[in-house]
């Protein structure tokens, strides 16, 4: 009788962790293939993203159709590689951008994003001192999407480094499935990483309530 028992929970034990390897592995096989979290660290897709949000990126979006003018995307930077950007893309192969004092065109007409760009500085820099302002006219080569930061006046996007080829894009932004409050007191992430990783951990726990941007959860991405 008591063999049996014995038999049965080492029975269960196995069972246990025969369903947690399941369920980690199917956990690592969305995350590799299918979904993957990005953190938004700054103001640069103000106001349709917010610094501290944390948005789920579809990677399967662009398997079976491409990228389209008005997507927010996920991509690898086309200089510094291992880097990954935000953006939203404003054009596709083969159309024509050009920028005249902050307005931007599209094949010679202007683009309507009065829904989602910012601008926080009023200057119009010239042409021979910045491309913020001023850019092209220049064609979208074929494979390649021209990318734009929501917030025009600030951040690196395709009138920095030029139009971004499609394979480096990682996916879609979906929606906002979490969001901290930026605080200037919070830990860093520095080296030695083991003494911050404590300190953020205890910090978060401490200042949970009053650092979740409740308004901020479940916002689309577009």
């Amino acid at each position: 009788m008591l063999t049996y028992k014995r038999k049965r929970k080492s029975s269960k034990k196995v069972e246990f962790f025969k369903a947690l390897f399941i369920v980690v592995l199917i956990g690592i096989v969305l995350r590799v293939f299918v979904a993957m979290p990005y953190r938004v660290n700054s103001s640069d897709m103000q106001n349709s993203l917010a610094n501290g949000d944390f948005l789920l990126v579809n990677q399967l979006a662009y398997r079976s159709e491409l990228p389209v003018a008005g997507d927010v995307v996920i991509f690898e930077h086309p200089i510094r590689v291992g880097t990954e950007r935000v953006g939203r893309i404003v054009a596709t192969e083969g159309q024509t951008v050009e920028i005249k004092g902050k307005r931007v065109y599209i094949d010679g007409r202007l683009l309507d994003d009065a829904a989602y760009s910012v601008h926080d500085d009023y200057r119009i820099l010239p042409a021979d001192y910045s491309s913020r302002d001023f850019y092209g006219p220049t064609q979208v080569p074929s494979g390649s999407v021209f990318i734009l930061c929501d917030n025009r006046d600030s951040g690196e996007d395709s009138r920095q480094f030029g139009p971004v080829n499609c394979a480096s894009i990682k996916g879609k932004g979906t929606f906002v499935y979490w969001s901290w409050k930026p605080d200037p007191n919070s830990p860093k992430w520095e080296s030695p990483y083991v003494i911050p990783a404590v300190e953020i951990l205890f910090y978060n726990l401490f200042h949970f309530p009053s650092r979740i941007n409740w308004d901020r959860i479940g916002a689309q991405a577009e």
